[in-house]
């Protein structure tokens, strides 16, 4: 069938055209996509920051409906509601088998490379060359074609522009908190950059007990946002010391500080910004291809944690169902991160959007 796609055809080169994308395999289900969020990763990927290369599709937060389903397909059914899971686990590897779900070893042959899991594409231009899948998803289109075990049911209930960033920004995150540093009811912490993922930090944050929550930023209306999505306190890192205030508000500085940037000096502000004896997680992929120098006396002398969080170290076929139900419960507060919409062939604006700070989340809606 022919559909309209985001394509990176070259770094930096973006354009939304018609392309074939074949029909589903045995264990494959074909989706009618509804929403796709607009994530930092797909921009560092369009500027090939990221190591996977073009020619692809973009996206891979989702959600949408069943149209068609593989021969082999037993649990899901046309008409379904579900989200995108990009993570889809063996649950056969050593990772896997020790509950590191974000870990597995399938990964690298397959959803890194931009395939499917059977290490091929269904993408292809009209031109018949093939084109990639990015994260195993590329959402950024009408329809995609994933693997049974990337697809996870939704209650009809839940809006699919809320269930598309549970799949990849509120996971990830919720799960940096909960999860990662698994902190204790009662902590302090601080939370570095107020984009999607940040602001579902402050999300788990305040599911987890913690107080005070701290917002650092550099954009006044990302703190706008991060004040109404649970933060108690905010640094505009431009205006204010941030070390200073943190230690003015904590006393001691943050038990946890968790980095959603994740550059070269946001990662240092983690660590150093952590009060002795305290936890800085790095979530970012800003520096992801850079070497970054640590301030080791402040992770050895005050005896810190110094932790990398990836997906929100996620279980996704246990933890994805659980967000759902929590925000269905009104534990999680996700309908104002999604602060707006888009076309699909406004994601070069969706983009711009992004990095000015105007945004919490945007959504590419169907």
């Amino acid at each position: 069938m022919q559909i309209k796609a985001a394509v990176v055809t070259g770094t930096n080169q973006l354009s939304i055209e018609t392309i074939d994308l074949a029909p589903p395999q045995p264990t494959e289900v074909l989706i009618k996509l509804q929403a796709a969020g607009v994530c930092h990763s797909d921009l560092h990927t369009f500027r090939g920051e990221l190591s996977v290369a073009p020619p692809l599709v973009l996206g891979h937060e989702g959600a949408g409906v069943v149209e068609a389903v593989g021969n082999a397909v037993t649990k899901l059914k046309p008409g379904d509601h579900v989200l995108v899971n990009w993570l889809p686990a063996c649950e056969q590897c050593v990772h896997c088998l020790n509950g590191h779900y974000n870990l597995c070893e399938r990964y690298g042959s397959t959803i890194y490379a931009g395939c499917l899991l059977d290490g091929t594409s269904r993408l292809h231009t009209q031109a018949g060359v093939p084109l990639k899948h990015y994260l195993g998803a590329a959402t950024m289109a009408e329809y995609a074609v994933i693997d049974q075990a990337s697809a996870i049911p939704i209650p009809a209930d839940v809006p699919f522009e809320v269930a598309a960033i549970i799949g990849c920004a509120v996971a990830t995150g919720v799960g940096a908190v909960v999860k990662t540093a698994q902190v204790a009811v009662g902590s302090s912490a601080a939370v570095i950059g107020c984009g999607g993922v940040g602001l579902s930090m402050l999300q788990g944050c305040r599911l987890a007990g913690c107080h005070p929550i701290i917002a650092i930023d550099v954009f006044d209306q990302k703190l706008d946002f991060a004040r109404k999505m649970g933060a108690t306190h905010t640094i505009n890192a431009r205006q204010q010391d941030v070390y200073e205030t943190l230690r003015a508000i904590t006393g001691i500085g943050p038990d946890a500080v968790f980095d959603s940037v994740g550059a070269t000096g946001t990662i240092s502000q983690a660590l150093q910004g952590a009060r002795p004896g305290g936890t800085a997680v790095i979530v970012g992929l800003h520096a992801a291809n850079l070497e970054v120098p640590l301030p080791i006396a402040s992770l050895i002398y005050d005896n810190k944690r110094l932790l990398g969080c990836f997906a929100g170290s996620i279980r996704p076929k246990v933890d994805l169902p659980i967000l759902v139900e929590l925000y269905r419960a009104g534990r999680l507060d996700l309908d104002p991160l999604i602060s707006q919409r888009y076309a699909l062939d406004q994601l070069p604006q969706a983009f711009a959007d992004m990095e000015a700070g105007t945004v919490a989340r945007g959504v590419i809606t169907f």
